[in-house]
């Protein structure tokens, strides 16, 4: 008996909540929305599109520190270091190269990048995202989202 009022509570309670879809399409997707599109609370016009040449875009490209020594040291031994350029991913110990290259919108790419160093081979997808005026560029690593800051040229 208690189990049957137990189960009438929950599915009333269940008809009192909206769609999930009615839920989702009133606010954008932050992960997918460019800058502007976030600051006004506008959705991206551009649609998530397959980047046929598997080139980064010049916006991304460039290097970037975790940390500010990562840009300024002179002794080699900056870890924290990535490369972009228009065909791979360079650091400290690996290099990745682009399998997949999807444009989610103007400051938004998934990657899935293929990556070898201290003698093995991993696939792995990773967004890329800018951020701050193109001053930060953000990047999720076995689900760990690490913040990098654009090196002074």
């Amino acid at each position: 008996m208690k189990r049957a009022i137990a189960l009438m509570i929950l599915v009333a309670l269940g008809a009192c909540k909206a769609p999930v879809a009615e839920q989702r399409s009133a606010a954008p997707d932050p992960g997918i929305a460019n800058d502007a599109a976030t600051a006004s609370g506008a959705l991206p016009t551009q649609a998530p599109s397959p980047i046929p040449d598997k080139r980064i875009p010049v916006s991304f490209q460039g290097r970037w520190g975790l940390v500010p020594a990562d840009c300024t040291t002179t002794n080699g031994d900056e870890k924290g270091l990535m490369t972009v350029t228009a065909d791979r991913l360079s650091f400290y110990e690996s290099r990745a190269t682009i399998t997949k290259l999807v444009a989610v919108s103007p400051t938004v790419l998934d990657a899935t990048l293929a990556f070898s160093g201290e003698g093995q081979t991993w696939e792995e997808k990773t967004p890329l995202t800018l951020s701050e005026n193109g001053t930060v560029l953000s990047r999720v690593a076995d689900g760990q989202t690490l913040r990098y800051t654009r090196c002074a040229a």
